[in-house]
């Protein structure tokens, strides 16, 4: 599989006779190739569906991730048991209901994430949202990238800053290779180490320590029961929302909701409840489970360098996926390229080391843009993906964006107890297409940005702002 990471090497170091010499094979490397580059500027045909195994192994080696555990260890500190175990559960039922909603619509036409969102928002009015996911799952690439980084330097202690370029790169690549790769990793490498983990955590630690760990309080910081809840969701609020990156590979809806489920209920709720169960066992945060030191640090270093690999594929698929939809001048190549950059930066700077305040920001700014799409599909639309949103801005969508995330502010602030992220998503799914059907028969559908056309007929769903 390592063949695969390197081939970009390979491809520019090949047919050295070329008389165009470096520049022209690099021009060629990052032109935009829609059939190499996972149809990232458009939808994916019918012929190239890969069915349920690829999209569901990419999305196991989300959730499986060394930091899906950690962030059950925190919950565990500020709820304490059994309701660390009770939060956990729901936010991941919830997570896969909201995903599940996104990636039926998506599978229905083969859409990215960002393409439904410039079917929700209008071609232009779509920019925004785009950018905040692109920027926020890049973030999260930031994150895990250091959050590897940051264990081999608990175990080793090498230079801080050649091991953080070393992993940003190596983490970054297979993403931009695309999912066959990324789910080859995850089948081949990640599952058979995090099992192993998982079986570590559960003998050496859970297991001993009795079922008197189930009742344990908080040895932290409490925090409301909704505000664990909402950490659970904020896990994958954004990659959630931008499920149609991978689940539009699917050949059928069932498909994707047995992926979902497999991907949430499952591997994410898994990983999560064993982190709070070893913080209990080991009554104590610690971020290394305490396995620095076991067998040289090995097991530990391998279980989270091998995770968060496969995470870290999937956020930087994401970002990308993004950044290649903003304008018609960046293409998937260059678009990798602008993710590895902007996540060595951050995680070089280790900005992004506070977990639970980036989680909620997340809770923030994230269900909202997730409602509108789900209430543009279900709810505003007929025909499904079969027309085509022809107008360049919706500006009831994005009026209900900025309203949403002013009272998700708004509740974070002044209401603790809220579930973060619901009052948003809630105006949306309930009050946004309300609005939108006042709206166009008051004003008109070519007022509010609800006009379309059909899919055959239209020319590009790109922006037309270069």
């Amino acid at each position: 599989m390592f063949k695969y990471i390197f081939g970009f090497v390979a491809c520019m170091s090949s047919r050295t006779g070329d008389s165009g010499g470096i520049i022209q094979k690099l021009r060629r490397f990052f032109e935009q190739n829609s059939e190499r580059d996972e149809y990232s500027d458009q939808r994916v045909p019918d012929s190239e569906r890969k069915g349920i195994w690829k999209p569901a192994t990419v999305w196991i080696g989300f959730a499986i991730a060394y930091s899906i555990a950690f962030i059950g260890s925190q919950i565990y500190m500020g709820l304490g048991m059994p309701e660390a175990l009770y939060a956990i559960v729901i936010g991941n039922i919830l997570l896969a209901i909201y995903a599940t909603l996104i990636g039926v619509a998506a599978v229905d036409g083969g859409l990215n994430f960002p393409l439904q969102v410039k079917e929700a928002f209008g071609r232009k009015g779509a920019l925004l949202p785009i950018a905040i996911l692109g920027l926020l799952v890049n973030g999260w690439y930031a994150f895990q990238a250091w959050l590897a980084a940051d264990v081999i330097r608990a175990a080793y202690d090498p230079n801080w800053y050649v091991l953080i370029t070393l992993v940003v790169l190596a983490f970054g690549i297979p993403a931009v290779l695309g999912v066959d790769t990324m789910s080859e990793i995850v089948e081949k490498l990640v599952i058979p180490i995090m099992v192993l983990f998982v079986g570590y955590i559960m003998f050496a630690q859970v297991i001993p320590a009795g079922t008197s760990i189930l009742s344990q309080p908080a040895p932290g910081e409490s925090i409301p029961f909704l505000v664990g809840v909402g950490l659970t969701w904020g896990t994958f609020a954004v990659s959630g929302t931008a499920t149609g990156d991978i689940v539009r590979f699917a050949e059928n809806k069932k498909q994707v909701v047995i992926a979902t489920v497999i991907a949430f209920l499952v591997c994410n709720t898994v990983m999560m409840l064993v982190g709070a169960l070893s913080a209990a066992a080991l009554a104590s945060l610690n971020p290394y489970f305490g396995m620095i030191g076991v067998l040289g640090s090995v097991p530990i270093v391998a279980a989270a360098v091998v995770s968060l690999w496969s995470t870290c594929d999937a956020c930087n698929y994401g970002a990308t996926m993004a950044y290649t939809n903003l304008s018609n001048a960046i293409t998937w190549r260059v678009a990798g390229l602008i993710a590895i950059l902007a996540a060595f930066v951050t995680a070089t700077t280790e900005i992004i080391s506070n977990l639970q305040s980036w989680l909620l920001l997340i809770g923030i700014v994230v269900p909202p843009i997730g409602g509108i799409v789900i209430a543009d599909y279900f709810l505003l639309r007929s025909q499904g993906y079969d027309n085509v949103r022809s107008a360049d801005f919706n500006w009831g969508a994005l009026a209900a964006l900025l309203l949403a995330v002013g009272i998700n502010l708004y509740a974070y602030q002044n209401i603790p107890e809220a579930l973060p992220g619901s009052l948003g998503l809630i105006l949306t799914l309930v009050v946004y297409p309300v609005a939108m059907r006042v709206g166009t028969q008051m004003l008109g559908n070519d007022l509010m940005g609800a006009t379309f056309e059909s899919y055959e007929k239209s020319v590009s769903t790109s922006p037309n702002d270069d």
